[in-house]
């Protein structure tokens, strides 16, 4: 496939590694300055010379989407070839599709009840790292944006804030169904997994005291349904406080640590 890429400022800067093995023709930014110029290789244009390249998508590296978007179809673009970052896996998968011979990385979805450095998500983070060594492709998500953000793209780890969370199941969530893998932590995921895709592998990682589960209805979690589910805890108290709703689940050990420098 090839790509243009349409931005070149903090988010070109986040999301421009996963372009380094594509083909990609052209940079668009509207800054006159930086027009002519070349950025990792690739010409920098302004977004009227569109007209000149031969491209299957135009990735939108901005959170100026609406105005991109509006500005490309001005242009004379077919709105089907414009995609935003939040776009990646889609494109990424489409591309493997496109070329069965080029290898294909499994995608593990990350949810995070928050990017503080907490305990938590900070093991969330570790885990992160390690799958990304081990040549998955990782992308972190969480319901608040936080402090971990920095950590996160310091590794170059791609990451959503969608506040939908707290509140919302995965079935409502049609962008967390285009994964091989997620793994939810904390019991604060209970309501994203009451309504999911069981066709979809779910690791549910455990780390609270029985504190937390006051407030939930026990209908609630003992409706769950645990096809294709693998539950973890960190220990024996959130095994324990799980166990007391849902005595029939089997609960393994997944124990973890972080590296002294957080």
């Amino acid at each position: 496939m090839k790509y243009v890429l349409f931005g070149t400022g903090d988010y070109y800067k986040r999301f421009s590694h996963w372009f380094k093995d594509c083909d990609v023709v052209a940079i668009l930014d509207n800054d006159e300055k930086k027009q002519g110029s070349k950025l990792d290789g690739h010409p920098v244009v302004a977004p009227a010379s569109i007209l000149d390249y031969e491209y299957d998508a135009i990735v939108i590296l901005s959170f100026y989407v609406t105005e991109m978007k509006k500005q490309l179809i001005e242009l004379g673009v077919i709105e089907d070839k414009i995609y935003h970052f939040y776009d990646l896996h889609e494109l990424l998968k489409r591309q493997v599709a496109d070329n069965p011979g080029a290898p294909g990385k499994k995608t593990v979805l990350l949810l995070s009840h928050d990017l503080t450095n907490g305990g938590p998500a900070l093991a969330l983070y570790h885990g992160a790292l390690a799958l990304k060594d081990r040549g998955y492709e990782v992308v972190f998500a969480s319901m608040l944006d936080g402090e971990l953000r920095s950590k996160l793209e310091k590794s170059f780890i791609p990451i959503v804030i969608d506040n939908r969370l707290q509140i919302g199941t995965m079935k409502e969530l049609a962008w967390t169904h285009h994964y091989d893998l997620i793994l939810c932590n904390t019991i604060n995921f209970h309501v994203f997994l009451s309504d999911r895709d069981t066709s979809i592998p779910v690791m549910w990682w455990l780390h609270d005291s029985p504190f937390f589960y006051e407030g939930i209805k026990r209908g609630k979690l003992e409706s769950i349904d645990t096809t294709n589910m693998k539950i973890l805890s960190v220990g024996p108290v959130p095994r324990k406080a799980m166990l007391k709703y849902k005595p029939d689940c089997v609960i393994d050990d997944l124990i973890y640590g972080v590296s002294e420098d957080v």
